[in-house]
């Protein structure tokens, strides 16, 4: 069943063969299990390159101690190096024997924390390297939709007609997730593979990419758990200080840790411009519905029995992990934001591609809309008055409908339009 997983076509493939066409380095960054070695290693074999990992102890330890050399040896002709985060001593010397041979397609490198945070890639890199994400697969993935639903909703084709999956489906998807090794677990087993996944997280990938004493280590993990109790909800740094006694700086080294390493996600609030009246703090949400729902306890019968805001902020989150992994291989190449103003009008994403038009976004759980419910999005269009494009609302009907508020035209999409 797992070799049946790993034949999926991951969506972003033409991408990083396009990147590789035109650029001397690639990077693939995304959480570890996401599918990276997987999808690296077919590129490495279609187009012609070597692959290497740094999982290996010994190649990592002359990767580590002799950069220049490891490269002399391996980066001869294209490489693929898995893993790079583990030695970035080879940055510099990547830079050099790319700034000699200019051919395209070098080097393709994958990392499983957010290399480009790391303030020596950056610069030694710049100009000479793209960078993608791979995140856990997307169900558009699962089921090889040809459709991206971002440009669906930019180019306003979603179809009347369009299959969408019942609701029942969409709660699934959610408990489920999208790490490829777990696809065809049994519940016990998915719960297991988190265990192990959250403390290889936490106690080995954290000390590999910062040295933390191992009473932090444990603080970090409280947080994890805490965070999934605020999953869609602002980001307010004092109330997690007050919750965990700690100091607010810390909680913001350690958010931002989680961050880099793809297990969490911020989002920052849309405004027009400075002067906007809006709140700018950012909204917390993970990258993956299946590792919340674990941290949470959470199958789809207790899901259901929530009422206290974890239901529908886990339905939220489920639209925003859909969005951000479709985001990787979308044409319209967009920022997802949140709005929210000082009087509480709230609406759940606001999509802007770099032309800077926008697509609104509410997400509701429940089969039936009412137009006042589309008051902060009717807010956000006088706001951003032209940037604004069109609104749409998730739900949790099964059928695709207009609704009018003030003689302004927006869309309810069943959720299952997701799945």
């Amino acid at each position: 069943m797992f070799i049946m997983c790993n034949m999926i076509n991951r969506k972003i493939t033409n991408n990083i063969v396009e990147g590789l066409n035109n650029f001397r380095v690639v990077l693939l960054n995304g959480p570890r299990q996401s599918g990276k070695t997987t999808l690296v290693k077919k590129i490495a074999d279609d187009v012609g390159m070597e692959y290497v990992t740094l999982d290996d102890p010994e190649k990592l330890e002359l990767a580590i101690n002799d950069p220049k050399n490891f490269l002399e040896f391996y980066g001869a002709s294209p490489i693929a190096i898995d893993e790079i985060q583990f030695a970035p001593q080879l940055i510099p010397y990547i830079k050099i024997k790319v700034d000699k041979d200019t051919r395209k397609g070098h080097f393709l490198l994958t990392g499983s924390a957010d290399f480009m945070k790391m303030h020596q890639v950056t610069e030694s890199l710049a100009g000479r390297m793209v960078r993608y994400n791979l995140y856990p697969l997307a169900n558009a993935e699962i089921r090889n939709k040809e459709l991206n639903i971002i440009d669906q909703l930019f180019d306003n084709k979603i179809n009347r007609a369009q299959n969408t999956m019942s609701f029942e489906k969409v709660l699934d998807a959610v408990i489920q997730g999208g790490y490829p090794e777990i696809y065809f677990m049994q519940p016990k087993q998915r719960s297991q593979w988190f265990d192990s996944y959250t403390d290889s997280r936490i106690q080995k990938d954290i000390l590999e990419y910062r040295t933390i004493s191992a009473s932090k280590l444990r603080e970090i993990k409280t947080l994890l758990k805490l965070l999934a109790t605020y999953n869609s909800d602002m980001l307010n740094f004092n109330n997690l200080a007050k919750r965990l006694q700690m100091s607010n700086k810390t909680i913001q080294t350690y958010v931002e840790l989680l961050e880099s390493m793809y297990i969490v996600k911020t989002i920052p609030s849309y405004h027009v411009n400075e002067s906007l009246k809006v709140i700018k703090s950012p909204k917390l949400h993970f990258v993956d519905t299946g590792l919340a729902s674990h941290l949470l306890n959470l199958d789809k019968e207790n899901l259901l029995l929530k009422k206290d805001g974890v239901y529908g902020g886990m339905i939220e989150n489920f639209v925003f992990s859909e969005l951000l992994k479709q985001s990787t291989y979308s044409d319209n190449n967009v920022m997802i934001h949140h709005y929210r103003d000082l009087r509480k009008k709230e609406v759940d994403f606001v999509l802007e591609n770099r032309n800077g038009k926008i697509i609104g976004i509410e997400v509701k759980a429940k089969a039936s809309i009412k137009a006042r419910e589309l008051k902060p999005m009717l807010e956000l269009s006088k706001e951003s008055k032209n940037n604004f494009q069109a609104g749409f609302i998730f739900y949790g009907g099964d059928e695709i409908r207009p609704i009018s508020v003030e003689k302004q035209l927006f869309y309810c999409l069943p959720l299952g339009l997701l799945v």
